[in-house]
């Protein structure tokens, strides 16, 4: 029953014929409303910090990036309430670079080009993936398609995040080293430190793997990346957005609730009432965690890097981060594809599983809980479970 419904013919045309009607659904909302609103809210979500941002230092005050002040007059025509609330921008000083480009350019195309090039960065991810896998060569479009309506990934691109480039730089990462370009490998991970947590994180993980070279590379690129930011906010920019960063990570902590996602921003949730209990359940779980992954790494020395091992190492982390939302598990998508790529036992169940946990994200706030943190608790546990059951080869 199952050849007979997803047949090649459907699995090419059906999901261009999707992605079509939700291009126009996109469109339809663009044209709709004026400025920043539209018909059902404001546009872009988490979009009008980044644009913001862009502004600021579009308009040679890139010193003053951090300052709360700033970024609220930046913003101020892109929130639809008076109010005085902004959306803060605690990413490192390179990140708002691409944005002084789009700050060029009104909103809504600003928007619009940002959108085109996520979903860009998205279908390059899956290709690069799926081209290691016979199976899903073809199919590029149809794994593209299911990724997009995997709700945490389709909020991340509507809602202006930047979920697709942190999967990009990790398919990229990993696919570059494969083929013995540890160089680009490493600037892919020097990159991927937009995202402190995972692109350290990464950096070590493959460190321990013997990837020295690609190691040097990533330490080489955020030097570079240091010293960009140097030139654009000052000496003493590392200050300035630690400081920031830590009080929008620690301000945030306060907004997730049944949005976590992380095993400290988790055990915060359910163990609110006991703050130092929440603390010790979520460090001692992220232990575990951090020794499973680096015990993975640590054996694949001399040997190549699975496809389920990059699975299994971005589930890790977004476990581990001290502060992540249900859309960050948009990245679940790479260690789903590993499931099927590795035959595992009832594979597209549970992949199909894993699917409706994102949709049933729409009605955390009736469970409490966000489904997606026990998806990815089990998705950590297969990979690793794939992983034990993939034949190493030796790294060319």
């Amino acid at each position: 029953m199952k050849n007979a419904l997803l047949t090649p013919w459907r699995l090419r045309v059906y999901p261009r014929l999707l992605l079509f009607a939700l291009a126009l659904a996109v469109g339809a909302a663009l044209v709709s409303g004026s400025g920043a609103g539209v018909v059902s809210g404001r546009l872009g979500g988490d979009f009008a910090e980044f644009y913001a941002a862009g502004r600021i230092v579009r308009s040679g005050d890139a010193r003053r990036l951090y300052d709360p002040a700033v970024q609220r007059a930046a913003q101020v025509d892109l929130m639809l309430s008076s109010g005085g609330a902004y959306v803060p921008f605690a990413y490192p000083p390179p990140f708002a670079l691409p944005f002084a480009l789009l700050a060029a350019l009104p909103y809504r195309l600003a928007y619009a080009l940002h959108l085109a090039v996520m979903a860009a960065l998205l279908y390059g991810a899956l290709w690069l993936a799926c081209r290691e896998m016979a199976w899903a060569k073809p199919y590029v479009p149809a794994v593209f398609c299911a990724a997009v309506l995997f709700y945490p990934m389709l909020r991340a691109l509507l809602g202006g995040q930047n979920t697709p480039l942190t999967l990009a730089l990790c398919v990229a990462a990993w696919s570059l080293e494969r083929r013995g370009r540890t160089l680009l490998a490493g600037l892919c991970l020097a990159l991927l430190c937009f995202k402190p947590q995972f692109g350290l994180a990464l950096l070590g993980l493959f460190l321990l793997a013997g990837r020295w070279r690609m190691a040097g590379a990533g330490i080489l690129g955020l030097a570079g990346l240091g010293l960009v930011a140097t030139v654009l906010c000052g000496p003493t920019w590392p200050t300035a957005w630690l400081g920031h960063a830590k009080w929008v990570v620690a301000t945030s902590l306060a907004l997730e609730g049944d949005k976590a996602v992380s095993l400290l921003g988790v055990s915060r949730h359910l163990l609110a009432g006991s703050p130092r209990a929440a603390l010790a359940v979520g460090l001692c779980l992220s232990l575990v965690v951090t020794a499973i992954l680096g015990r993975a790494f640590w054996r694949r020395r001399g040997r190549d890097i699975p496809f389920s091992l990059l699975g299994l190492a971005v589930t890790g982390l977004v476990l581990l981060a001290p502060h992540a939302y249900f859309y960050d598990t948009g990245l679940l998508i790479l260690p789903g594809l590993a499931l099927l790529d590795a035959r595992f036992p009832h594979g597209p169940a549970l992949v199909f599983g894993l699917w409706l946990a994102g949709l049933a994200q729409l009605g955390a706030g009736l469970l409490g809980l966000s489904p997606l943190f026990p998806a990815a608790l089990a998705v950590f546990i297969l990979m690793e479970v794939a992983i034990r059951h993939t034949a190493p080869r030796r790294a060319t």
